[in-house]
């Protein structure tokens, strides 16, 4: 029913972790699935030995280039945007699922850290349904398949998603749902070179969201 799709660079050292806790706290038929670049082989090598699912990022190497290899090759019913620097609570998939109607399409989690996420106008980590990508896409300029913006370095594009969505009012979150997200800047992770590869191109991202951002406010006009 849901894929869990856990984009991951250079954490080899997290990987058992990161599929243990969603394992063990996921009560619903749930596919962890991590989405892996083809260079990192200490990543690879440990997944392998595990025996974890996985899939190559066959797109830019940046979190939207995995997701939207994951989303490609997926049939799962939902998808469920992580990362491999989460939480995940006891029964999360069923607080989430529990919201499920005929009209939201997205869904957003409590990652304890937004303030924006804290006030319920934002996601960081979201549940979408399958069906709101195939049948409508998840930009605006893009249509029907598309999902993340693969333009963006890796800021803002869970904003422009989200963003998206609230335009069409397929957006609600769920704050009952609690997937923690043990971010650098919350103090809960030391600041590795992953986050610092995130950081590179902000100035970038900020302005190609900004130029965009018309997009979605015409679309709620």
């Amino acid at each position: 029913m849901i894929d869990v799709l856990v984009p991951t660079y250079g954490r080899a050292e997290r990987l058992r972790k990161v599929w243990t806790n969603i394992a063990e706290r996921s009560k619903t038929d749930i596919h962890i699935c991590f989405i892996v670049e083809p260079d990192d082989y200490a990543s690879l090598s440990v997944i392998k030995r595990e025996g974890f699912s996985y899939i190559l990022n066959q797109g830019p190497k940046s979190y939207a280039g995995a997701v939207n290899t994951a989303y490609a090759l997926s049939d799962a019913e939902y998808l469920f945007c992580g990362s491999d620097d989460l939480n995940f609570s006891e029964g999360w998939d069923l607080r989430l699922l529990a919201h499920i109607d005929p009209w939201f399409a997205v869904f957003g989690t409590n990652d304890l850290f937004n303030p924006y996420v804290l006030q319920g106008s934002h996601a960081t980590h979201y549940l979408v349904k399958r069906e709101y990508l195939d049948k409508i896409g998840g930009m605006a300029d893009a249509g029907p398949g598309s999902f993340l913006n693969p333009a963006y370095s890796h800021n803002y594009t869970d904003t422009e998603f989200i963003w998206t969505a609230k335009a069409r009012a397929k957006f609600k979150p769920v704050l009952s749902c609690v997937v923690e997200h043990t971010h650098w800047a919350a103090q809960k992770a030391s600041k590795d070179a992953t986050y610092l590869k995130g950081e590179e191109h902000v100035k970038l991202d900020e302005e190609l969201y900004l130029s965009r951002r018309h997009l979605w406010m015409d679309i709620s006009r």
